[in-house]
């Protein structure tokens, strides 16, 4: 980890061709924009767990299914983010990331081009 000037850990990670790759110490996330997305036809999303404890994995996995099924308000899971240890034993918080631009949040889900995903194959 790297911590900086505000006390953020950011985790350092080198892949097999020995490139290193800076993570932000935030997670983001959608899950405030989950029923939007998924009204757009948006049908699966990907987790890419970075720095979150073995044994959180699990609780996090049912939360963003419950969150995409309904069962779990979004609030729960972004609260949940928030208070999410890293490997350090210290909660970084979450944020929106690049989907913090609200420019693609203004328009009606009907507006929205479908996922690649969803569209059938001809």
């Amino acid at each position: 980890h790297l911590r900086d000037e505000h006390g953020q850990d950011h985790r350092v990670l080198a892949d097999m061709g020995c490139r290193n790759t800076v993570f932000n110490a935030k997670a983001q996330s959608a899950a405030k924009d989950l029923d939007t997305l998924v009204a757009a036809g948006v049908g699966f999303l990907r987790l890419e767990l970075v720095d979150e404890p073995a044994e959180e994995v699990g609780k996090l996995i049912r939360l963003y299914h419950g969150a995409l099924h309904g069962s779990v308000k979004s609030q729960e899971l972004w609260a949940y983010l928030e208070a999410l240890p890293d490997t350090n034993g210290r909660a970084q918080g979450v944020d929106r990331g690049s989907l913090d631009d609200a420019s693609w949040r203004e328009r009606r889900p009907e507006q929205l081009r479908r996922a690649a995903s969803a569209v059938p194959f001809s």
